[in-house]
């Protein structure tokens, strides 16, 4: 019996599948989205650090040049991306006439925000209490959070694989297959964002979902759209390189997103596969347990709980293998395997049958929920001793924390006590380690990490030594494509710099240099009475510790 024959046998089932229609459904999804977009631009670092610096310096130079196909760093086209997230960027930051951590952020907060949603809807499908579980367990999983707060593209997958999934399993469980039309458009958004991959992985998802339900045709069906799709989005990338960079740059895009991700090095094969216990915990391994435990009655498909495992477990496993065959791999990469990974750790708080190693699992879980706020204050208090003693700037972080802690605090502690019969104690339980979670990441995880990477000093330094004297910034043995996107990310005005390799140049260039270089290089410099140097000033870009001078006698 086909699924769909499974959800509409009955009126009773068909009415559980339209749950997702009723009133308080659609104020969940509301609310989801906008605790969702707060929770993933509040509190954001006040300049551009790492990744997110380059597409911030693409974005200043869309708003300054207007849209393109490709972004562009120096004029040059960067041939890794298309532009479609980067116009987004664009358009965020038109009203302020300017790119700002905020509107840079914003367009990933809000994809970021919708996944939320679609997995709540997803798992809203069997029942509320799975749905709202599912959204806590992708709130509680480390690189989700960190990748919802910064710039990144694999979110963009990741909303296209799970809009994906939804459109598929919900067009069964309810009947209206019409929307099915929609998945086209959600590959080729896709490719917009993220090129051949953000096509392939949800288009991958779906025909696994059709094969486990058996449904060949439809798998068929689905495999040649997104074939006939790839092709024609392929044809319209190359187009658009060449429209944009000529021929030269058109053979760049294919090596950049195509032949190049298959070269040698890199992480081994299975790095997703263990890599993933760290950066997706704490969803991938309770979702590991979950598909150990209950392996047999999955393969057996005893019931329609084991049915819905069965296929999140292959949209895990089918993303893994697609993702570790190319040489190049980012944490960030694995991305669109979040939903379906916090629609199966969601079943320890949705299943009422439990039992055994599942059960006590979800008890131990809950327990460290419960005694994760008192942790965290114990942890964050020892980080204020320790910020009053060395560093003063990590004291008001700490304090905040200490603040929007409390109330968690007590939560837990009532649940613990006075509250143990309430309804719904567990998804409380839950809900109070993702706040937690989330709180000690934006409040300490992520200022912390700001204090080890910034760069704003040093670009200051630096505009201080050209307004008393205008002159040319060039960088030594640095980028292009280096520490010097994160400098250049982080000006207040925009300038023309230059790159130099030879020291012969520094001094044969007419003109006022301020020479950017890595410390390290700048000591190995020979020295030369004919050829003085002066030392301007010393500072960070990022963690790299760098310095600006000059030729003597050029200022």
């Amino acid at each position: 019996m086909s699924l769909e024959d499974k959800c509409l046998s009955s009126r009773r089932e068909a009415a559980v599948c339209a749950g997702w229609q009723s009133e308080s459904t659609k104020r969940d999804s509301l609310l989801i989205f906008f605790l969702g977009v707060t929770a993933f631009t509040v509190a954001l670092a006040p300049e551009f650090i790492n990744f997110d610096a380059r597409f911030a310096l693409f974005a200043r130079e869309m708003l300054r040049d207007g849209p393109s196909f490709f972004p562009t760093t120096y004029h040059t086209p960067y041939p890794d991306y298309p532009a479609a997230s980067t116009f987004l960027i664009y358009l965020a930051s038109l009203p302020f006439g300017r790119v700002t951590p905020f509107t840079a952020v914003l367009p990933t907060a809000v994809a970021s925000a919708l996944v939320l949603v679609i997995t709540y809807q997803i798992g809203a499908i069997s029942s509320r209490r799975r749905g709202l579980a599912a959204a806590l367990f992708a709130l509680f999983t480390v690189e989700f959070l960190a990748m919802s707060r910064s710039i990144a593209l694999d979110q963009y997958v990741s909303l296209a694989t799970v809009l994906s999934f939804y459109l598929v399993y919900s067009s069964d469980c309810l009947g209206r297959h019409r929307r099915l039309w929609l998945l086209a458009p959600a590959w080729a958004s896709g490719f917009a964002f993220r090129g051949p991959l953000g096509l392939l992985i949800p288009a991958a998802v779906t025909c696994v979902y059709y094969l486990w339900n058996g449904r060949f045709k439809r798998m068929l069906l689905a495999g040649t759209l997104a074939g006939g799709l790839l092709v024609l989005c392929l044809g319209g990338l190359l187009l658009a390189a060449r429209a944009q960079g000529g021929t030269p740059f058109l053979r760049q895009v294919i090596e950049a997103q195509v032949t190049g991700r298959f070269g040698e090095g890199g992480p081994g094969f299975a790095y997703y596969w263990y890599g993933s216990l760290v950066s997706c915990a704490v969803t991938y391994p309770l979702a590991i347990l979950v598909a150990v435990s209950r392996f047999r009655d999955i393969v057996n498909r005893r019931t329609g709980e084991d049915r819905f495992l069965g296929v999140l477990i292959l949209w895990v496993i089918v993303v893994l293998l697609a993702l570790s065959i190319p040489a190049a791999k980012k944490t960030r990469y694995v991305m669109p395997i979040i939903p379906a990974l916090s629609l199966i750790a969601s079943s320890f708080l949705a299943d009422a049958s439990l039992s055994g190693l599942l059960l006590r699992t979800k008890r131990a879980f809950l327990g460290v929920c419960a005694f994760l706020p008192l942790i965290s204050v114990v942890g964050v208090g020892g980080l204020l001793l320790f910020a009053c003693l060395r560093q003063p700037q990590w004291r008001m972080c700490a304090l905040t924390t200490l603040g929007l802690l409390i109330p968690p605090v007590i939560v837990a502690w009532k649940l613990d006590r006075g509250w143990r019969g309430v309804p719904g104690r567990d998804m409380y339980l839950l809900a109070v380690g993702a706040f937690t979670f989330v709180v000690v990441h934006i409040e300490v995880v992520e200022p912390i990490t700001y204090s080890r990477e910034r760069t704003v000093p040093f670009v200051r330094q630096v505009e201080a030594i050209r307004e008393e004297a205008q002159g040319t910034v060039t960088f030594f043995r640095v980028g292009p494509d280096a520490e010097d996107i994160k400098f250049m990310a982080n000006l207040s005005r925009s300038l023309e710099p230059q790159f130099a390799s030879s020291i012969e140049t520094l001094w044969d260039s007419p003109g006022v240099h301020y020479i950017i270089a890595k410390e390290a290089v700048f000591r190995s410099l020979p020295l030369d009475e004919d050829r003085p140097m002066r030392l301007l000033a010393r500072g960070k870009i990022g963690h790299r510790d760098c310095v600006v001078f000059t030729p003597d006698g050029r200022r």
